[in-house]
C-alpha cells in the first residue's frame, strides 16, 4: 500500500487520461467501443449502475470463465428482490411478448407472402414427418445467419401490434415514442421507456398486494387508465443500501423517524382482523402469523436467486447469439450447434412413435421412482458433492458467455487498458421528450389522428393489409385540427384542481419545512462530533440555480485578467467543480475534499484531499504551469488506498431508503450518495457526497485487476 506521505500531482486531470465526454464541453466519440453502439453501451451501462450495488475480490476463475457472478453468500433484501423483477420484465417478459407478437402477425395473414412461405414449408414438413428437422434446422440459420432474422421476422415496435389479432394498433401511450417498451412511451435514450417500464411494473405488483391484504380498491372515481394524482411526475427509484449502524440503533434523523413500509399491509391485515371480531384479538393469529410470516421469508432468498438465474440465462443466450466484441463471434454459436446438429440427425431417422413412447417411460420413472432416485443421489453427492456446478448452463453450453452486467464490466476494463474510461450515460430532461409527451394520450381508446401519426411510421415491413385497431371515432377529439367539442375541457390549465391534490401539496410543504430543519439540525450535530450525521453533510445537492450560479467563471475585466492571482483562483474553481474521470468531489466525516483517481504513479492508489489545502495549493502562483516553482511538487494527500489493496466497493444511501424517498420528494432535489470502500489490511473508508459515484465505482472496478463476485 502507498504510504500516507505520498503525494499526488497538483493537475487533477491526469494528461494521459482521455476525457470522451465527461464534460458538456468535451467531443463524444461517434463509437467508444468499436463493435457497439453508443445507445446500447449507455443502456447496458445505465442497468449496471442499477444492478450492481455491491462486490467483493475473490480468486481469478480458471480459463474461460467469467469474474462477477451471484456469490453463494448473497444476502436477500427487498431492494434486491425489485431489481431481479426488473431485469425479469426487460428480458424475460418483453422477450416473450415480442416473440408472441412475431407469432399473432404470422398468423394475422396480413403479410400474405411471409405467411404463405412459413405455411407451405409447415404442411410440407408435416408430409414427410420432418416438423422437428424443419424447427431445429431454422433455429441454426437463426443463429448463424443475422441477416436472415430480418427476413424472416422484419421487427416492428412492439406497442405498435397487437398481441392478439396481429393487427397494428394505437399504443397505450397514444403515440409511438419507443420501440423496445410494451406501452411505447417517448424517451430520450435507448432503453429508457422500457426501465420506466420495469420500475412501475414492480410498482403495481406491490399496490396491487397492497389492496388485496387491506381489502382495498382504486378509487371508483378514477377512470380506467387515468394515473393518480400522487403518482404524477413520479421518478424511477434507484436500489440502495443502509450504512452500517448498530443493531437496534438508529440514529439516522429522517429515516429513522419513518415507519417501515413493508409493514403497512401487515398492519392493516392486524386492524382489519380485530375489526372483524368486534374488536377481540385471536391470539391464534399470530401463531400463523409468524409461521407464514417466517416461511415466507425463508423461502424469498432462493426466491430471488431463481429470477437472477432466468434473467442471466435469457441475457446469456442472447450475447451468444450476438456476441459483442471482445467476445468471439462464433465459439458459442458452434457449441449452440454442437448440440443441435445431433438432434436433427436424430429427428430424420428416429420414428415419432418411438419418442413418444420413450418420453412417456421417462416421466413414468421419473413419477415412480422417487425413492431410488433420491438414494442415488445421495449417493453421488457425497462422493462428488460440486457436481450441480459442473453441469450448470453457464459452465457448460454457455460457458465464457457474459450477462449483461459481465459485458459491461468488460467493456469498462477495455476502456481503462485504452487510458479512456467511459463517460456516464446521458441524463434525461423534461426538455428532451416534451414534445412527444405534450403529443402523448395514454388511454385505451384514441381519436382517427393517432392511427393517421401511426401510419406514418417507417415500418420494415408492408403495413397495406394491416389494420388499426384502438381508433375511437367517437372520440372527444375526433375533429378537424385536433380541436375539441364545444364546452369539452382540454389541456392543463382547463383541468379542474382535485382536492387530494391540494392535500398533497399541503403535505408537501410541511415536509420540506420539516426536513429543512432536520438538516439544519444535522448540521449543528456534525460540528459536535455526531458521525451519522457527519456522514450525511453535502448528501442533498444544492438547488439548481444555485449550483447552476456558480458553475461558470466570473467575467473578469482586462486588469484582472493580468493578476495571476485571480486567474489561478478561476482555474482552481473551474477544477474543484468538475466531475471525473480523475477527481471527484467527496467528504470524509462530514469534511469536504476531492478523491483523486491516480493511475500514472508507480503505485497506482485512491487519494483523499481536503478541499481547503487542495484549493491553496492550486491558486498558488508557482503551480500555475509556466510560471516557476516546482510543478512536480505536489499536493499532500490525508491518505491514499491502494488500487490493488480494494478487496470490497459498497454503494450507501446518504439517508437511507425510506430517507431518500422523503428528502427526495419534500425538496424537489438530488440525494447524492456514498461509497465504502475496503482494502485487505482491514482498513474501512467510507467516503459520502460523491457526485459521480456510479463512475467512481465503476472506474475502481474495473481499473485493477482484482476478480469480483457480486453480494
Amino acid at each position: 500500500m502507498p504510504p500516507t506521505s505520498s503525494r499526488v500531482t497538483s493537475e487533477l486531470d491526469d494528461p494521459a487520461v482521455k476525457d470522451l465526454g465527461w464534460r458538456q464541453d468535451s467531443v463524444r466519440a461517434p463509437s467508444l467501443i468499436q463493435g457497439i453502439s453508443n445507445d446500447d453501451l449507455f443502456m447496458i451501462l445505465r442497468r449496471f449502475n442499477k444492478q450492481v450495488q455491491h462486490v467483493r475480490a475473490i480468486r481469478p476463475p480458471p480459463p474461460g470463465f467469467l469474474d462477477l457472478e451471484i456469490s453463494e453468500d448473497e444476502e436477500f433484501s427487498p431492494d434486491k428482490l425489485r431489481a431481479n423483477i426488473e431485469r425479469l420484465y426487460m428480458t424475460v417478459i418483453v422477450g416473450m411478448a415480442a416473440f408472441g407478437k412475431h407469432i399473432a402477425r404470422l398468423r394475422s395473414w396480413n403479410e400474405p407472402r411471409r405467411t404463405a412461405k412459413f405455411c407451405a414449408a409447415y404442411f410440407i414438413a408435416w408430409y414427410f414427418s420432418l416438423i422437428p428437422a424443419l424447427m431445429i434446422g431454422t433455429l441454426l440459420v437463426l443463429v448463424f445467419h443475422p441477416e436472415y432474422r430480418r427476413q424472416l421476422f422484419p421487427p416492428a415496435p412492439l406497442a405498435a401490434v397487437s398481441g392478439t389479432s396481429g393487427n397494428l394498433q394505437i399504443p397505450r401511450a397514444g403515440t409511438l415514442g419507443s420501440g423496445d417498451s410494451l406501452s411505447g412511451a417517448p424517451e430520450a435514450h435507448q432503453g429508457e421507456a422500457v426501465e420506466q417500464e420495469a420500475s412501475h411494473f414492480v410498482a403495481a405488483l406491490g399496490a396491487i398486494g397492497a389492496g388485496t391484504v387491506m381489502g382495498q380498491g382504486g378509487s371508483p372515481k378514477r377512470k380506467h387508465g387515468e394515473p393518480r394524482a400522487d403518482q404524477k411526475g413520479d421518478a424511477e427509484g434507484e436500489m440502495e443500501t443502509e450504512t452500517d449502524q448498530a443493531e437496534g440503533t438508529s440514529d439516522d434523523s429522517i429515516a429513522g423517524a419513518l415507519p417501515d413500509p413493508s409493514d403497512f399491509a401487515l398492519h392493516a391485515k392486524n386492524v382489519k382482523d380485530t375489526a372483524n371480531n368486534d374488536g377481540v384479538h385471536d391470539p391464534a393469529a399470530d401463531v400463523a402469523k409468524k409461521s407464514i410470516e417466517s416461511a415466507l421469508w425463508e423461502k424469498m432468498r432462493p426466491v430471488m436467486r431463481i429470477l437472477a438465474d432466468i434473467a442471466d440465462t435469457w441475457e446469456r443466450f442472447g450475447n451468444a447469439i450476438e456476441p459483442v466484441p471482445p467476445f468471439p463471434k462464433y465459439t458459442a454459436r458452434l457449441r449452440l450447434a454442437g448440440v443441435l446438429a445431433p438432434i436433427l440427425l436424430v429427428s430424420l431417422f428416429v420414428p415419432a412413435a418411438l419418442v413418444v413412447r420413450g418420453t412417456t417411460f421417462a416421466l413414468g420413472v421419473v413419477f415412480f421412482g422417487q425413492p431410488v432416485i433420491s438414494r442415488f443421489t445421495h449417493k453421488f453427492t457425497h462422493r462428488f458433492p460440486n457436481w450441480r456446478k459442473f453441469v450448470e448452463l453457464r459452465r457448460t453450453l454457455l460457458k465464457g458467455v457474459p450477462t449483461n452486467a459481465q459485458l459491461t464490466l468488460t467493456l469498462l476494463r477495455v476502456a481503462e487498458l485504452a487510458k479512456a474510461p467511459l463517460p456516464p450515460p446521458p441524463v434525461s430532461r423534461p426538455h428532451h421528450t416534451a414534445d412527444a409527451v405534450e403529443a402523448s394520450d395514454p388511454a385505451s381508446s384514441h381519436p382517427p389522428q393517432a392511427a393517421d401519426a401511426l401510419k406514418e411510421h417507417d415500418f420494415a415491413f408492408d403495413t397495406e393489409n394491416y389494420e388499426i385497431e384502438g381508433v375511437d371515432h367517437d372520440h372527444p377529439r375526433a375533429y378537424a385540427d385536433g380541436e375539441a367539442a364545444d364546452g369539452e375541457a382540454t389541456g392543463a390549465d382547463g383541468k379542474k384542481k382535485k382536492s387530494g391534490s391540494k392535500v398533497l401539496s399541503l403535505i408537501k410543504k410541511t415536509a420540506h419545512g420539516g426536513v429543512s430543519s432536520v438538516l439544519g439540525v444535522d448540521h449543528l450535530k456534525a460540528k459536535v462530533g455526531n458521525e451519522h450525521s457527519k456522514r450525511r453533510l453535502g448528501a442533498v445537492a444544492p438547488p439548481p440555480n444555485k449550483e447552476n450560479a456558480s458553475s461558470g467563471p466570473a467575467t473578469l475585466t482586462p486588469e484582472e485578467e493580468a493578476d495571476e492571482k485571480l486567474l489561478a483562483k478561476e482555474r482552481a474553481d473551474a477544477a474543484l467543480k468538475r466531475e471525473g474521470p480523475t477527481s471527484f468531489s467527496a467528504r470524509v466525516k462530514g469534511k469536504k475534499g476531492r478523491l483523486l483517481v491516480v493511475t500514472g504513479a508507480a503505485s497506482p492508489c485512491l487519494a483523499w484531499v481536503p478541499e481547503k489545502p487542495l484549493r491553496a495549493a492550486l491558486t498558488a502562483p508557482s503551480k500555475i504551469p509556466g510560471k516557476g516553482g516546482d510543478d512536480a511538487e505536489g499536493i499532500p494527500a490525508e491518505f491514499t488506498i491502494g488500487l490493488s489493496d480494494i478487496v470490497s466497493l459498497r454503494k450507501l444511501g446518504g439517508f437511507g431508503w425510506k430517507g431518500r424517498l422523503v428528502v427526495g420528494w419534500a425538496t424537489g432535489r438530488d440525494v447524492v450518495d456514498g461509497l465504502e470502500v475496503v482494502d485487505r489490511f482491514g482498513e474501512r473508508r467510507v467516503f459520502t457526497a460523491i457526485r459521480g459515484r456510479d463512475e467512481l465505482f465503476n472506474r475502481l472496478l474495473s481499473i485493477g485487476k482484482q476478480s469480483w463476485e457480486c453480494l
